[in-house]
C-alpha cells in the first residue's frame, strides 16, 4: 500500500474512532431534566426569600414559630427534590441538592439558636454566596445533553 494511501486510511480510522468516542460520551452523561431545573430554581427563590424574611429590617421581629414553619417548609422542599434526583439515579444532582440543603439547614439552626434576625451584612454576604451556588447548579443542569439553548 502506498504511503499516501496508508496515511489516508489511518486518518479515516482516527476520524471514525473520534466520532464514536464523542458520540459515546453522551451515553455516560445524564440528560437535561426540566423537573430538576424547576426544583433548583424554586429552591433558590425559597432560600433567598427565607434569608430576606429573617433579616433585620423596619418593623421586623424574630418569631420562633415563623422560623420553624419556614424551616419545615424548606425541609420538605429539599426532601422532595433529593428524592426526585435519587429516583432518577443521578448522584450528581443528589449531591447538589444535599449541598444546598445543608446550607439551608445551617441557616435554620443559626436563626433558631441565636433567637434573633440575621444581620444585614450577614444576609447580604449569604445571599450572594447562596445565589451563586444555585446559579452553578442551574448552569450545570442547563449544560446537560438535551438542554435547550438559552
Amino acid at each position: 500500500m502506498p504511503k499516501q494511501l496508508k496515511g489516508t486510511v489511518r486518518n479515516a480510522l482516527l476520524l471514525i474512532l473520534a466520532s464514536f468516542t464523542v458520540a459515546g460520551c453522551s451515553l455516560f452523561v445524564s440528560h437535561y431534566d426540566a423537573s430538576a431545573y424547576q426544583y433548583f430554581t424554586s429552591l433558590k427563590a425559597y432560600h433567598l426569600m427565607f434569608l430576606d424574611d429573617f433579616t433585620v429590617g423596619d418593623d421586623k421581629t424574630w418569631n420562633e414559630t415563623a422560623v420553624k414553619s419556614a424551616c419545615n417548609t424548606g425541609e420538605l422542599k429539599f426532601r422532595e427534590a433529593t428524592a426526585y434526583a435519587a429516583g432518577k439515579n443521578d448522584q450528581s444532582r443528589v449531591h447538589a441538592f444535599d449541598y444546598l440543603h445543608n446550607v439551608f439547614k445551617n441557616e435554620c439552626k443559626l436563626s433558631l439558636s441565636s433567637k434573633k434576625l440575621f444581620g444585614k451584612y450577614f444576609s447580604q454576604q449569604e445571599e450572594q454566596q447562596v445565589g451563586q451556588n444555585y446559579d452553578w447548579a442551574i448552569k450545570g443542569e442547563l449544560s446537560r445533553v438535551g438542554a435547550s439553548a438559552k
